[in-house]
């Protein structure tokens, strides 16, 4: 994969520090799960956790800048923003968010699934 691996790595921040944000009301197990996989040159990132998701309510907000659902000294609203201007405008993707349920050893967890898809190659 060829790309801008700062402005990648800042979006993956992004999405982890959300998701250890959510865990801190966890006490659980706390589990996160990335794939990759690559398809007709474009690369596909899945991250996924089993913080309980996101509510509908929000969900289809959570791109838009300065939405926070966090105290003013948590958090501003820009992370998720920025992390959606980043993938659409420097790295030529998408990046979209939903909830998930999984099985992982025996056990059922519920998420939010993050997937980020970019071309393997910026030209």
């Amino acid at each position: 994969m060829y790309s801008y691996e700062n402005e990648l790595i800042q979006v993956l921040i992004n999405i982890l520090n959300n998701a250890k944000d959510e865990f801190e009301t966890k006490e659980d197990e706390k589990l996160i799960f990335i794939d990759v996989e690559q398809k007709n040159n474009m690369v596909y990132i899945k991250i996924k956790d089993n913080a309980n998701g996101i509510s509908p309510e929000i969900i289809d907000r959570i791109f838009e800048p300065y939405f926070t659902t966090k105290h003013k000294r948590q958090g501003t609203g820009i992370g998720l923003y920025m992390s959606n201007e980043i993938v659409t405008k420097h790295l030529k993707g998408e990046i979209k968010a939903s909830n998930t349920k999984y099985q992982y050893r025996d056990t059922s967890y519920k998420g939010a699934l993050f997937t980020i898809i970019i071309p393997q190659t910026l030209s």
